[in-house]
Formats: C-alpha cells, structure tokens, sequence
C-alpha cells in the first residue's frame, strides 16, 4: 500500500494539488495526515473540459510545483477528479458463476462487475467507474456485502460512468505530461460524497451537489449505494455573467462584487445600500444598489434549484430522499443558498464541507471550506481504493490451496476487512 497518497482536482476555476500520509493504528484504522498543497488559478478549462492543453499543462504544473515544494517530496501519482457535460451514466448486470464450495470470493465480484462493465457504447466513449448498487446471490436481492455466502450465482446491479474519450486523454495528458502517472479518474462528486455526506445521509437517502464554476455535478446515495449522477450546466461563472449582463461590466468586477456583497437573501439587505464598480463606457466607477445585483443572484440560483429538482423528478429520486441535498463547492459559499434551496425545494439543504470527524488531520482554513471539499474527498477515496487494490491482489494471490492455507488466508482476510473502511 502506499505510504503517500496525492490528489489533482481540476476545476474551471481553479486547480488544487494535495499530498498526505498515509497512516494506520494497531488496530487497522486508516487515517492521513496533510502534507502539502498547491492552488493555482485555472487556465484552458472550461465547463470543466479541457480546452486548451499546453494552458492546462501549465497551470496543472505550477499546483504540483506548489504542492512539492509545500510537502518537501516530490508526487510520484495522483487520484484525479473528472466532470464535464461529456459525462454519462447509466445502469447494467453482470453474472459470475460462484464454487459454493468456497462460497463468493472477491474474484467473483470482480468478475460480475466486469461483466456489468462489458456494455455497448458509442464510438467516443469509455468506462470510467463501474460501482456495484447491490447485489443478488441465488435470487436473495439487496445483498450489501456477499463475500463468504454460500452460492452457486453472484449478479450485480451496477451503475455505470462514462466520458469522452477525447476529454479523458486531454485531461491525463495534462497530468502525464509531468511525469505523475493516474492512479485514477474519480467522478467528482464522489469525491466530494467521501468529504460531505454523514453516513445516516448516505444510508436514508440523500443528493450531494458539487456547485463548481463551470458545471455543476450531481449525486444521489440510497442504502450507502451510488444510485444516479449527472452533470448540470450551471455553475457560479453562471451567476457572475448574470451580474455581468445587469450592470454592464466586466467580468472580473462582477465576481469581485458577487464575492464581496452577493447574498441570495436580498430582503436582508437594506434598499439604500449601494456598491461601486467600473462599468463598459465610462471612466469613473458607478454606484448601484447592492439590492438589485443580489436580486439578480438570486434570480438565476432559484434557476438553479429548479434545474436540480427537475433533474431528480426525472430520474425517480426527488420523494426518495429524507436526508435532503447537501450542497459543497465553490459556489455553494454565497450566503443564503442553503435558505433558498430549503424554500424553493421543501426540503432539508445544507451546505457542506471537510468535517472534523474524517480521518485526516492537518488540514489548512482554506481546505475546509466547501470550495475543497472534493479536493479533499479525492484524497480519502484514493486512501481507500489503494486499501482495497491491496485486498485484492492478497486474495488473488492466496485465494486457493489446502485446508491450513486457507486458514491462514480466512484469518488474514479478517484482518484486512478491519484496515480497510467502509464507505459509509
């Protein structure tokens, strides 16, 4: 297992390099400890797609110069975060024969999920997560866990996650280009699920929304399973250009404005207050009421909410989640959007960042807010995923042989279920 772990998350608006240590007790438990981080503006992404690669290489470059020279080692590899509109999900089986005599293995998982991965897909695109939902052995459904159960047919209902192949290589030829091989393309918004959501969350049922400024990508976990993702065009840019459009002035005033005076509950802002800002056309600064550019805000992030409710009454989710939305990212940092969504969408929001009670430590004031949450979610799912790779190739390499072999295999095994978390 590897004793560090790194993480690229590569946003429209910025890009963050994190690098900790990984560490365990005498008992197994895994935790990290942040060693270093580097944060650079974003350049050659947009929508989260890179668009420009030698801009993206280099902006990609500064944040891992950053984050070696802050952590004193260099990244060798990383767990990168993946978005965009090129996104596509959708839902398959796959079927393993199982040897009751050895009950299911996790070589008999491996093998239903590959057979769940085997799908037709268009010309341009790749598998980039196959996620078991639940499983089936002998027709007993909803089965979390089956490892060690008595079987003679295994079947996983997987969820599937796909990208442009063209926008995939685009985004690890950045990366490769210095010398950092992928561990692994993660959907953000399970990394920002491993950063956010509370396990009772994950188990009742609820939807993570990772507000960036390009898009905006959503999430829904029921019984502790990924059960939907999609990616939704919208994103804090959105509401700067908003700002943008209303007051006729550049885009960097905007945003400045939006962060500096932008609140969604305009009510709460007194009718006379005014801001300053340089507008197209005219040399001196202009004053405007500080309410009408956060009625404009307003306006678009109840667009927003719609948008995402829309999306959850199309899939079948919107009545099936008693935990609500938990809203993270950049963008989710404007005051009142959790108010706005509790009002517009009738039920439990909030906004949600790095929590105090996740097994890492050091982490800096920037890195707990929710504009990193899925910065640092990358993080703690490559901690996990290596743990499991490492059970993997244990139980591959010892998974057969005589009585006292498998003894020691069987006791070797509990011991590694107890190093390894579980995602809730």
């Amino acid at each position: 297992m590897q004793e560090v772990i790194s993480a690229i998350d590569i946003g429209t608006t910025k890009i963050c390099a994190l690098t900790a240590q990984v560490s365990h007790d005498g008992l197994g438990k895994l935790s990290l400890r942040m060693l270093g981080e580097g944060v650079v503006p974003s350049r050659g992404i947009r929508r989260g797609v890179v668009v420009d690669v030698p801009e993206a290489t280099a902006a990609v470059g500064e944040a891992i110069e950053k984050c070696e020279q802050d952590a004193g080692r260099q990244m060798l590899s990383a767990y990168v975060g993946i978005a965009g509109s090129h996104i596509g999900t959708r839902n398959s089986r796959g079927v393993s024969p199982v040897d009751r005599k050895h009950g299911v293995t996790g070589a008999d998982m491996q093998r239903a999920l590959e057979g769940a991965r085997a799908v037709a897909l268009p010309e341009n695109q790749e598998v980039i997560h196959t996620i078991a939902r639940s499983w089936t052995v002998d027709g007993e459904t909803e089965v979390q866990q089956p490892v060690g159960m008595s079987a003679y047919r295994l079947e996983v209902d997987a969820h599937i996650v796909t990208g442009s192949s063209t926008a995939v290589s685009n985004l690890v030829q950045c990366v490769v280009a210095h010398g950092i091989d992928v561990d692994e393309l993660v959907l953000e918004p399970l990394g920002a699920n491993e950063a956010v959501l509370r396990p009772e969350e994950r188990r009742m049922g609820v939807a993570v929304v990772d507000m960036g400024g390009g898009t905006s990508d959503l999430a829904v976990f029921i019984d502790n399973a990924l059960c939907h993702t999609t990616i939704l065009d919208m994103g804090g840019n959105h509401l700067t250009n908003d700002v943008a459009v209303g007051l006729r002035c550049p885009f960097e005033t905007a945003e400045d404005l939006k962060l500096r005076y932008g609140t969604l509950l305009p009510e709460r802002v007194a009718p006379d207050e005014a801001v300053w800002a340089n507008v197209f056309g005219e040399k001196a600064e202009r004053s405007f009421s500080r309410r009408f550019v956060c009625d404009v805000l307003e306006a678009r992030a109840l667009e927003m909410m719609e948008i995402i409710a829309e999306r959850l009454t199309e899939s079948g989710f919107i009545d099936r989640l008693p935990a609500g939305i938990v809203l993270t990212g950049g963008c989710s940092q404007l005051p009142g959007f959790a108010e706005l969504g509790r009002g517009a969408l009738g039920m439990p929001v909030r906004v949600g960042a790095a929590q105090a009670s996740l097994p890492i430590s050091g982490l800096s004031r920037n890195l707990q807010m929710p504009g990193y949450a899925t910065s640092v979610g990358l993080l703690l799912w490559g901690m996990k995923e290596d743990a499991r790779a490492v059970h993997r190739r244990f139980e591959a390499d010892h998974g057969s042989g005589n009585a006292t072999r498998d003894r020691m295999f069987a006791a070797a095994k509990g011991w590694l279920k107890n190093l390894l978390p579980d995602r809730d």
